[in-house]
């Protein structure tokens, strides 16, 4: 009779961080990837932003500024607090046309269900100066 010991063929091993660390590490990043990618669409597809953008890419100013077309960019800083029918948004968007680019600074404040800006300024990239482009 063959006694096997604890480290013999037939044995199951128990999961050790120290050997599966590069799984575990790979687990963690993947899920943070997704965190962040979670993020990201829900910013860029939230009524705040396409006020903002909508509202920006509208303004004579900023059309003569940057040319046409506007576009977008799709990392959006920022933050988002919202209940059911309010809420508030301070986001930061990168924007861009054939003439030039910078960021596109909103403040939105959602009541009673609706969107509204408080505050839509850009700022070109190398510099300080801010258009608002609420004031025109």
């Amino acid at each position: 009779m063959e006694v096997r010991g604890e480290m013999g063929k037939g044995a199951r091993q128990r999961w050790s961080l120290r050997r599966n660390w590069k799984s575990f590490l790979a687990g963690c990043f993947g899920c943070a990837l997704l965190g962040a990618t979670i993020a990201i669409v829900a910013l860029n597809t939230s009524d705040a932003t396409r006020l903002a953008v909508v509202t920006a890419t509208s303004n004579a100013e900023l059309i003569e500024r940057l040319g046409k077309p506007i576009k977008t960019g799709w990392f959006i800083v920022g933050g988002m607090e919202m209940t059911a029918d309010n809420g508030k948004a301070d986001l930061e968007n990168p924007i861009s046309g054939p003439k030039g680019k910078g960021t596109l600074y909103a403040l939105a404040v959602k009541t009673a269900g609706v969107w509204g800006l408080t505050s839509l300024k850009f700022g070109a990239n190398g510099s300080s100066n801010r258009l608002d482009l609420l004031q025109q």
